[in-house]
C-alpha cells in the first residue's frame, strides 16, 4: 500500500505554530517597555496555544498516514509503535542528554531519578513542574506524544461512533476539572513563580490533551469545505483570540485547552482541503515547507539558545542589546540551528532507523 501524500499546507503551518511557542517564550519582551510590550502580552504570550494545534495535528496525521495501513495489516501495529518511538526520541536525546549532564553536574546526583524520568518520556505523568519541565521543558509534551502514539494503535480501528463517544466523555472530564478549579478559586496556573496544580491538571497530564489528538482524528474524517475566504477568516479568528482572551481575562484553566480547542479543529480542518489560496501557497513555498519540517527541531532547540542568550545579555552588562533586537536575534539564530539539525541529523537518522526497523519488524 503506497504512502498518503504529503499535506505542505500543514507543514507550513507547523512552523507557524512552533514559532508562537518560541514567542512565548521570549519574556524580556513583555516584562520590560518596548514597542512590543503590549503585543507580547497578549498574542505573543499567548503561543503556548501552537502545542493545542500540534497535539491535534498529530491525531490528525497519524489518521491520514497509518489508520487504512494499521486496519488492513500493512504496517503492523509493533512495527508502527517502534516507528512512532524513533520519530521523537533521537531528536529528545540529542538535546537532552548535554542539558542532562549540565543539570548533574550542577545539582549533583539528587536529580538522577528526574533525568532518568525525563530521559524516558514519563514526565508528563509526574504532577510536579519540578519533574515535568526538568532538562529541556518543551519535552514535556514529547512525554504526552508518547501516550498518543500507543493509543492510537488501538483507536484506528475504532468506528467514529466510539471516537467520538471518547471525545465527549474526554471534553466532559477536561470542564469538569476546570469548573473544580474555577469553583474552589484555583483558576490560575500560576502561584507567584511556580506552576500550579491546575497548570498540571489543565495543560499539561496526557490524559487531559488525549482529547486535542481524538478530536484531530475526527477532523480528518469530518467533511470540510476550504477555500481562501474560510482560511482567512479562521486565521483572523485564531488571532483575534489571542489577542482578545487575555484581554478579556478568561480564565487561564480555560485558556490552557478549551478555550482553543474549536478554533485549531477549525483551522486544521479547513487548511487540511489544501483548496485555498493561502494554503496552495503555503504548501507551494518550499522554504516554508522546509522550517515546518525543522519544527520539531525548532522547538527543542529554542529554548536552551533563550537560556544562552540571556547569559550573553547579563555578561554585557551595560552594553547588552535592546530586548527587541535581543529576541530578533534569539528567533533567527533558533531557525538557523533547527534548519541544520533537521537537515544534518535528523533526516539522515530518521532514514537509517526506519530502513533497520523496516528490514526486522
Amino acid at each position: 500500500m503506497a504512502s498518503p501524500q504529503r499535506l505542505d499546507q500543514l507543514t507550513a503551518l507547523r512552523f507557524f505554530a512552533a514559532l508562537a511557542v518560541v514567542g512565548s517564550h521570549l519574556w524580556p519582551l513583555a516584562e520590560y517597555p518596548g514597542p512590543l510590550q503590549g503585543l507580547a502580552r497578549t498574542l505573543l504570550h499567548e503561543g503556548y496555544a501552537g502545542v493545542s494545534f500540534f497535539f491535534m495535528l498529530s491525531g490528525y496525521i497519524l489518521a491520514h498516514s497509518y489508520t487504512d495501513r494499521l486496519a488492513s495489516g500493512a504496517v503492523p501495529v509493533r512495527r508502527y509503535l517502534v516507528l512512532r518511538v524513533a520519530r521523537i526520541a533521537p531528536l529528545h536525546w540529542l538535546v537532552a542528554l548535554p542539558l542532562a549532564g549540565l543539570a548533574l553536574w550542577q545539582d549533583g546526583l539528587s536529580i538522577w531519578l528526574k533525568v532518568l524520568v525525563n530521559l524516558s518520556l514519563l514526565q508528563a505523568w509526574v504532577p510536579s513542574s519540578d519533574w515535568y519541565f526538568t532538562i529541556n521543558e518543551p519535552s514535556w509534551s514529547l512525554s504526552d506524544e508518547a501516550f498518543f502514539y500507543a493509543c492510537f494503535a488501538a483507536l484506528a480501528c475504532w468506528p467514529l461512533r466510539r471516537l467520538k463517544g471518547l471525545a465527549a466523555g474526554l471534553l466532559a472530564l477536561n470542564l469538569g476539572v476546570v469548573l473544580w478549579r474555577l469553583s474552589t478559586g484555583q483558576g490560575a496556573v500560576l502561584d507567584g513563580e511556580r506552576n500550579t496544580l491546575t497548570h498540571w491538571l489543565t495543560y499539561i497530564t496526557p490524559v487531559a490533551r488525549l482529547l486535542d489528538f481524538v478530536v484531530g482524528m475526527l477532523v480528518y474524517h469530518a467533511t470540510w469545505r476550504g477555500g481562501t475566504r474560510r482560511e482567512l477568516g479562521v486565521a483572523a479568528l485564531l488571532l483575534t483570540a489571542m489577542v482578545a482572551y487575555p484581554v478579556l481575562g478568561v480564565p487561564d484553566a480555560l485558556r490552557m485547552q478549551l478555550a482553543y480547542l474549536p478554533i485549531m479543529a477549525l483551522v486544521i480542518g479547513i487548511f487540511g482541503q489544501g483548496d485555498g489560496a493561502v494554503s496552495r501557497w503555503l504548501g507551494g513555498c518550499p522554504k516554508l515547507v522546509l522550517l515546518g519540517d525543522a519544527s520539531f527541531a525548532l522547538y527543542l532547540v529554542h529554548l536552551p539558545i533563550l537560556h544562552g542568550g540571556l547569559w550573553v545579555q547579563e555578561w554585557l552588562g551595560d552594553a547588552a542589546l535592546p530586548w527587541l533586537v535581543w529576541s530578533t536575534l534569539v528567533v533567527l539564530v533558533s531557525m538557523g540551528v533547527s534548519v541544520v539539525v533537521y537537515k544534518g541529523v535528523e533526516v539522515p537518522v530518521a532514514r537509517s532507523l526506519r530502513r533497520w526497523i523496516e528490514a526486522r519488524i
